[in-house]
């Protein structure tokens, strides 16, 4: 009994040992600006209307925190409002391979945004939101989706919101090792760029004038999380229908318009992270020495071949393309349909 419980606390003790290496190496060496978890603060909203667009900031600070806002307490994985936007086309295949795997080791905090009824989820336990909204990849459906995972967290008593779409894996004790680096009073808003510069929009303005913007956002497709100070400062352009009509003023889709409130509407930095993965990037790059310590993966199909990590298991590639199964059982091998 004692080795066996050596074995499973021994790589949440190696996660969290790499994550402050890793942070520690970020604020040592680096000069760009990209990485800055050590913030200039930036001066509080004044006590009327929305807070004035100050542009980008160079850290993540903010106001002083509110009353409800935590306090030094030591962070734990079901202080983690994990959002995974699905469809209903994608409940037996995408879906399914989730809850599986690292859905059923943090599903009492996991919520599934989808577009229909699944009596089948449901009766087995799982948090699953039914949006009403459309099922197809619009700037619309994928808008109105992320206003109902915004809401659901506000809603909340959780401390930090994460959203991952559903080709995603999340190491969930990474994840945690990540988020606990940062100062839980803070406004953090980190993910991963799918671009390697500033995205360029035009905001909608009165009498239908537009202005360019130009602002970092972090791809929904690796995901991305927001501190809880973070997220309720950007209720004046996200809560109920505002997400969407901010979204529409822009004519970007949802990730990009949560980057636009973050850095635009509120002056805060986005922190740029390497940890997190989409099926954008070539995912054979994850040298394997590395990917127990990322915090999500993803696949997909690229000119007609998979886009999956590279990584040695007791399941063959035909039995799992995307290597979600065989990294689960590496990081918890007593699971009971491990090999």
């Amino acid at each position: 009994m004692l080795r066996r419980s050596i074995r499973r606390k021994l790589p949440v003790f190696i996660v969290t040992i790499f994550f402050i290496l890793y942070v520690d190496f970020q604020l040592s060496t680096s000069s760009h600006p990209k990485l800055s978890v050590a913030p200039r603060l930036v001066p509080p909203a004044p006590a009327e209307g929305p807070p004035l667009d100050r542009g980008r900031s160079t850290g993540t600070g903010g106001a002083p925190p509110s009353e409800g806002a935590p306090r030094g307490t030591e962070l734990k994985l079901e202080d983690i409002y994990v959002a995974v936007k699905t469809t209903g086309r994608f409940h037996r295949t995408r879906l399914a391979l989730l809850l599986a795997t690292w859905v059923s080791r943090i599903r009492t905090h996991t919520f599934i945004f989808t577009d229909v009824e699944d009596e089948e989820l449901q009766s087995n336990g799982f948090n699953m939101v039914v949006t009403g909204c459309q099922s197809d990849h619009s700037q619309q459906a994928l808008s109105c989706k992320m206003s109902a995972e915004y809401d659901g967290f506000l809603a909340s008593d959780q401390r930090w919101f994460c959203h991952v779409d559903d080709d995603n894996y999340v190491n969930p004790e990474a994840l945690l090792a990540l988020l606990s680096t940062f100062p839980q009073d803070a406004d953090i808003y980190v993910g991963k760029p799918s671009l390697d510069k500033p995205i360029t929009g035009h905001e909608l303005l009165e009498g239908n004038a537009t202005r360019e913007v130009r602002f970092w956002f972090a791809t929904g497709g690796a995901g991305f999380c927001l501190s809880r100070r973070l997220a309720e400062k950007m209720a004046p352009w996200a809560s109920g229908p505002r997400f969407e009509r901010t979204s529409a003023t822009i004519r970007l889709p949802d990730d990009c318009t949560v980057g636009f409130i973050v850095e635009k509407k509120l002056g805060i930095s986005m922190v740029h992270c390497p940890l997190f993965h989409s099926h954008l990037e070539n995912l054979l790059l994850i040298s394997r020495r590395s990917i127990l310590h990322q915090v999500t993966l993803s696949y997909g199909m690229f000119d007609n071949k998979m886009n999956s990590i590279e990584v040695k298991g007791s399941f063959s590639k035909a039995d799992d393309p995307s290597r979600f199964k065989t990294v689960h059982c590496l990081l918890y091998p007593f699971t009971s349909w491990c090999p």
